[in-house]
């Protein structure tokens, strides 16, 4: 028999067993020439995600998609669980690796002139995108979102790029230098 005291911590678990999962791409990498090898030895594009809530969730059947038409481009494998504030490197590599435990690579590459990046929930809702697509990216330059206080969540280029830890600042990004006037003055 359930005792009134038994209920009641019940009734105390419940907010955070129907609390939703924050699961988040808090950062990615669509032009790695030089910052961050896969086991391999390449230097893929990459997708961070993070976990903000306050339990671990089992991220099995998310699933990551370039497309918005394939909900379920990349499906993560089951048993795939990230702790509570802790960091998720995916590979964005197009060698479709997807074994829990072992280094993750989904079956499509980020485009570096932009496009669409979804992270997709196991019934098919969509959890966190790029809208109608994320802006152009550059090379060794990651983007993502910077926590700044008073602010909230600010998007931005990273020129300190962090796969796996907390983001830095975004900063400034010279990506191109442009002389003006055309001609060289005399």
């Amino acid at each position: 028999a359930y005792t009134s005291s038994m209920f009641a911590a019940l009734l105390a678990l419940l907010p955070s067993l129907c609390a939703p999962a924050q699961v988040a791409v808090s950062e990615f990498q669509a032009v790695n020439d030089a910052i961050f090898e896969d086991e391999d030895g390449d230097r893929s594009d990459w997708i961070e995600l993070t976990n903000t809530s306050a339990g671990s969730v089992d991220l099995g059947g998310w699933a990551l998609s370039d497309d918005p038409q394939l909900v379920d481009r990349w499906v993560f494998p089951a048993g795939t669980t990230l702790g509570s504030g802790k960091f998720l490197v995916v590979f964005a590599s197009d060698k479709d690796r997807a074994i829990a435990g072992s280094e993750l690579h989904t079956n499509f590459k980020l485009s570096g002139g932009g496009e669409t990046l979804a992270l997709l929930r196991p019934n098919g809702t969509v959890a966190q995108d790029f809208g109608a697509g994320y802006p152009d990216q550059f090379s060794d330059i990651s983007y993502g979102y910077e926590d700044r206080p008073g602010q909230g969540l600010v998007l931005g280029y990273f020129t300190a790029p962090t796969p796996g830890s907390a983001n830095g600042r975004i900063g400034p990004a010279v990506v191109d230098v442009v002389h003006a006037p055309d001609t060289p003055l005399p």
